[in-house]
C-alpha cells in the first residue's frame, strides 16, 4: 500500500470518526427544516430565498467543523510522524482537505437535495441547488481549512475563522447562488464557480502547508 493511500484511509476513519461531519449535517438539516417555520408558509418567499439561503447554511456548516482540523493533529504529534513519512506537507494539507470534504460537505451536498425540496418546491431547482453546492463546496473546504491552519499558527480560534472566511466565501456564494437560481447568468456563473474551486484546490493546499510548518516551529 502507497504512502498516499494509507493516509487516504486513514485519514477517512479519523475524520469520519470525529465530532464534525454529525455537527455540520445537523446544522445544515435543522436549519433548512426551521425555515419555513421561521418565514411563515409563503411558497412564493420560500422559492425565492432558497438558493440563497441554502448556500448560506451550507457555508456556515463547513465552518462549523472546522476546529481543531490541524491543530489536534500538531498537538498530538500525528502530523511529525506524517511528515517523517517523506510526504510534502502540502499534500497531507491536500489530502487532509479533500477527505474533510468527503466526510463533512458531500452530505451536505446530499442533505441539500430534500432541504431545497422543502424550500423551493421545484425538482429544477432543487437539482440546480445540489449542483452548486458540489461544485462550489471544494472552493469552501479548501478555503475553510486554510483559514483554520493560519488560525492555528497566530493561536486563535474558530471565530477568527470565521471572521475570516466570510470575504474569501464571498465568491463562491455569489456565483453559487447565481447558478443555483438558473437564467441567463446561470452557465456563466457556473464556470466562474468551477474556476474558483479549481484554483483553491491548486492554491490553498500549498499555502496550508506553509501555515502548518510554521505553526510546528
Amino acid at each position: 500500500m502507497s504512502k498516499v493511500t494509507a493516509l487516504i484511509r486513514d485519514e477517512l476513519r479519523l475524520r469520519a470518526g470525529g465530532p464534525a461531519p454529525y455537527v455540520a449535517f445537523g446544522f445544515f438539516v435543522l436549519a433548512g427544516i426551521l425555515a419555513p417555520f421561521a418565514l411563515g408558509p409563503e411558497p412564493d418567499l420560500l422559492r425565492e430565498i432558497a438558493p440563497g439561503y441554502v448556500w448560506l447554511i451550507a457555508a456556515i456548516s463547513v465552518l462549523v467543523g472546522l476546529e481543531g482540523l490541524f491543530q489536534e493533529d500538531i498537538a498530538s504529534g500525528r502530523m511529525a510522524v506524517l511528515r517523517l513519512s517523506g510526504l510534502p506537507t502540502w499534500a497531507i494539507a491536500l489530502i487532509t482537505m479533500g477527505t474533510y470534504w468527503l466526510v463533512v460537505c458531500l452530505p451536505v451536498v446530499l442533505a441539500s437535495l430534500p432541504v431545497s425540496w422543502l424550500l423551493a418546491g421545484s425538482g429544477e431547482a432543487t437539482m440546480s441547488i445540489a449542483l452548486s453546492l458540489l461544485i462550489g463546496t471544494p472552493a469552501l473546504a479548501m478555503l475553510g481549512a486554510t483559514l483554520a491552519a493560519i488560525a492555528g499558527v497566530v493561536k486563535r480560534g474558530t471565530g477568527l475563522v470565521i471572521f475570516l472566511a466570510l470575504p474569501f466565501f464571498a465568491p463562491a456564494l455569489i456565483f453559487g447562488t447565481r447558478l443555483a437560481t438558473g437564467g441567463e447568468e446561470a452557465l456563466s456563473a457556473g464556470l466562474f464557480l468551477a474556476a474558483f474551486s479549481l484554483q483553491t484546490v491548486a492554491l490553498c493546499p500549498l499555502i496550508t502547508g506553509l501555515a502548518i510548518r510554521q505553526n510546528m516551529e
